[in-house]
């Protein structure tokens, strides 16, 4: 052998000679019928199963979006009630500020104080007023002095 060297077998992998394979034995048509109708059984049950629980994931999400919805509302709602009950207490508060300042003024306190209690007001030479060195301030009224008890 010159440049090449043949080895018994060696062409059974390769390309150039086909390799054969034996046929499966086939069964019989009632047995290949019963397998399939197991194996598409079987499939379908865990299809039907996967699908009712995808159904029942989606049914919850829906669920929960249609009760949070609904709170959602309810808090708008009581929202909106809460402000308009904000909006009337300002308002009678603001009414009830301007009818105490009606009410309550320095002439009808003044004119009350005359009238009612019988009290007259000071005119300005009855006010006298004294700085002490100390700065203590006494105030007199109708030429009276204060004795050291008062």
């Amino acid at each position: 052998m010159d440049d090449f060297d043949y080895v018994p077998g060696m062409f059974l992998n390769s390309s150039a000679a086909p390799k054969i394979e034996k046929y499966p034995e086939q069964k019989p048509e009632k047995q290949v019928k019963e397998e399939v109708r197991e194996r598409v059984s079987t499939v379908s049950i865990k299809a039907v199963l996967a699908f009712i629980g995808v159904l029942a994931v989606i049914i919850t999400m829906l669920s929960t979006v249609i009760y949070l919805n609904e709170k959602i509302i309810a808090n708008q709602k009581d929202i909106t009630k809460y402000t308009n009950q904000v909006k009337q207490a300002n308002a009678e508060n603001v009414r009830l500020t301007a009818e105490l300042s009606s009410i309550i003024s320095a002439d009808k306190i003044q004119n009350y104080a005359v009238t009612v209690l019988g009290m007259q007001q000071a005119e300005r030479y009855q006010i006298h007023y004294f700085e002490d060195r100390d700065g203590d301030k006494v105030v007199v009224a109708a030429g009276k002095i204060p004795n050291a008890d008062t």
